[in-house]
């Protein structure tokens, strides 16, 4: 071997050892905010164990060791879980001031990996409900300020009528700090309005994070009102998922970290995170945004949704078809 040739190899060698560096310090900052952010729910008054903190990535149990049979049974129940649909909450709270904060931004996502599909819809903020912690009727988005994360998550939970594997809880306002970092979002406009200062042309706009956050406020100037918002905060959120695919995204994974660990909390393990990293992506090329029917009334001077057993039952449905959808196919063809 000529001497240009052990140069360049020796190059060689130590670009491949310094890039695995990178990435495993990248990989362990990840871990490390993962770690950061993660809180678990309590149990559920009616259960037994806290069913938000199941991993998908996790087998229910353990397969014997020392048979052939077993190997194969382990890997498909691997399998199994790792391509399970689950639920998501992702909800924004607003403090202004000195106030506790409400969950003004009420989002639930229901992902499908086998069907490739998601079902997202936005929870108005003003839909009346029965409080979990309290059993009182008021304002789904009263919740936090009445038990926090919790009592967000059982009240949705009661309100769908369906148990939810994870949730998120995101401070708006660290939220424009996420959005920076990103590099910002661009969406597609449906009515020109102006916030806080900033104005917003109908069509493709680009957005900071300040910008973004305005954007997701209003609600008063919106021909939809609270829908109007709960748009333009969904068209967010696909941005950023759609973001997070990005290759870019590793270039600025430092400060995109940073900015979660101080504005994030999180039922979702680090494990968890990376099965739905690896596992899941299909599911956001089609996503399949509903919108929850009702009609304002008031009740003692204040205004409140009111959604009918009949439209929570329907979305109940949808829920169901994402979630079960593929197991009840492959029950019915076996059938």
């Amino acid at each position: 071997m000529n001497k240009i040739m052990r140069i360049v190899l020796v190059v060689l060698g130590m670009g491949v050892i310094g890039t695995s560096v990178y990435f495993y310090q990248l990989y362990k900052n990840v871990e490390q905010t993962a770690h950061a952010i993660f809180e678990p729910l309590p149990p559920a008054p009616d259960a037994g164990q806290d069913k938000t903190k199941q991993p998908p990535s996790a087998p229910q149990s353990s397969p014997a060791a020392g048979t052939a049979q077993t190997i194969p049974n382990a890997q498909k129940t691997q399998e199994a879980e790792e391509n399970k649909a689950v639920s998501i909450l992702v909800f924004g709270v607003d403090k202004r001031g000195t106030d506790a904060g409400r969950s003004d931004t009420i989002i639930y996502l229901a992902s499908n990996p086998t069907l490739k599909q998601t079902l997202m819809f936005s929870i108005p903020r003003d839909t009346r409900t029965q409080m979990a912690d309290s059993g009182k009727q008021d304002k789904i988005n009263h919740a936090y300020a009445f038990g926090g994360m919790t009592a967000t998550v059982r009240t949705v939970e009661a309100f769908l009528n369906t148990p939810i594997d994870y949730y998120v809880k995101v401070d708006m306002e660290g939220f424009l700090n996420i959005i920076d970092s990103l590099g910002g979002v661009v969406v597609d406009n449906a009515h020109a309005f102006s916030y806080e200062g900033y104005r917003f042309e109908k069509g493709k706009i680009a957005l900071d994070g300040k910008k973004a956050l305005a954007y997701a406020r209003m609600r008063h100037d919106d021909p939809e009102g609270d829908f109007g918002r709960n748009k333009r905060q969904q068209l967010i959120l696909q941005q950023l998922m759609g973001k997070a695919k990005e290759i870019s995204t590793v270039n600025k994974l430092d400060k995109v970290l940073a900015d979660i660990g101080a504005s994030v909390k999180t039922n979702l393990t680090f494990d968890d995170m990376k099965n739905l990293m690896f596992h899941y992506k299909s599911g956001l090329d089609q996503i399949n945004v509903l919108r929850i029917n009702g009609q304002g009334e008031m009740i003692n001077g204040i205004y409140y949704y009111a959604v009918s057993n009949e439209e929570r039952s329907h979305i109940k449905s949808q829920i169901d078809q994402v979630l079960h959808g593929a197991a009840e196919a492959k029950t019915s063809q076996n059938s």
